[in-house]
């Protein structure tokens, strides 16, 4: 899924678990992306950076039965659990992973579209890692890739000092390990230098606030799993890291009234040139 050294949130089950939570906030972002693209049934779809295969799943609801999805990604292990869930959903037949490095990866039958979530920000060249994918992809194929950005600073309004706190630390740790959290601005770029045409580029954000939002847990499970790389990046911070943050974040942004922000989604969506 991603190059070792900088993909922070590490391959246990806690980010598993983490991965799947964080897909039942962000699927209809995902589902509208794609859709907006040009992913219809009937479709072959090659999903890069599949993990736990929720991106794949997606794209398996949208191409239907007539069509297929292959989600390929380095890690075997979460490629065993995308396969188990596929089955469960139904999307069995249709859907199917294949463990492989994403530079590595080559196809006799090229495909009608590549799509990938949270993906392009982990390459230490995400232009050149998207230009050698593209030879899997049939000219005319549709390229829609969902990124985000959660790089500003202060994202609560009136201003919540606890929340604004484990935001920024999220940003820094990402940054510190050398991958962008401002990814989804550079979308069109990246496109650019991989010798695409200019993309549509769509953005919208998850925004929380009062009791119950999904987004306390979410910033909260991102933590907790990054906890163990802070100190290795030199980042200091008195933010109590663990089970209680997500309450903790809760009370403090009700208290303050706050309307939250979390991170900005980008699609761009372009075809590959004929």
């Amino acid at each position: 899924m991603a190059t070792p050294s900088n993909y922070v949130l590490g391959r246990s089950p806690h980010e598993y678990e983490r991965l799947t939570f964080q897909a039942r906030l962000l699927r209809p972002y995902t589902d509208r992306f794609f859709r907006s693209a040009g992913i219809t049934p009937g479709m072959r779809v090659l999903d890069v950076g599949s993990g736990v295969g929720d991106v794949a799943m997606v794209a398996g609801d949208i191409v239907g039965p007539g069509g297929a999805v292959l989600g390929i990604d380095r890690d075997a292990t979460g490629l065993e659990v995308a396969t188990q869930r596929a089955m469960h959903q139904g999307l069995g037949r249709w859907v199917s992973f294949q463990a492989s490095q994403l530079d590595e990866f080559s196809s006799d039958e090229p495909f009608d579209a590549i799509v990938g979530r949270f993906i392009l920000m982990y390459q230490s060249d995400a232009a050149a890692t998207l230009r050698r994918l593209l030879r899997s992809v049939k000219p005319g194929g549709i390229v829609v890739f969902h990124e985000m950005d959660f790089s500003r600073g202060e994202s609560s309004d009136p201003p919540c000092a606890l929340w604004d706190q484990a935001y920024r630390l999220v940003g820094e740790v990402f940054r510190r390990a050398g991958a962008p959290p401002d990814f989804g601005r550079r979308m069109a770029k990246t496109y650019l230098d991989a010798g695409l045409p200019f993309p549509i580029v769509a953005a919208e954000s998850v925004v929380g606030g009062g009791k119950g939002s999904y987004v306390y847990p979410w910033i909260s499970y991102t933590l907790q799993t990054i906890a163990p790389r802070i100190a290795g990046l030199g980042i200091e911070t008195d933010l109590v890291i663990d089970d209680s943050l997500a309450s903790r974040l809760e009370a403090a942004v009700v208290a303050a009234q706050s309307q939250i922000l979390g991170p900005i989604q980008y699609g761009a969506w372009t075809m590959k040139p004929l």
